[in-house]
């Protein structure tokens, strides 16, 4: 095995009816600069992203 796979896998220990490999989970997050910034993306989450499904809007 390469050291590339062993630091991926390393402290990983699978239970019984758990994964044999760790799942990769394809999330991110976002920054913003203020917590007013995030107020005004939670009152119309449309406008700016805030999910990635969401995908870019643009106002009519």
């Amino acid at each position: 095995m390469r050291d590339e796979t062993k630091c991926l896998h390393t402290g990983y220990t699978p239970k019984n009816t758990e994964p044999r490999v760790m799942p990769i989970v394809q999330s991110t997050t976002y920054v913003y600069d203020s917590i007013e910034d995030v107020a005004a993306v939670f009152d119309d989450p449309m406008k700016l992203l805030i999910y990635s499904r969401f995908g870019y809007c643009t106002p009519p």
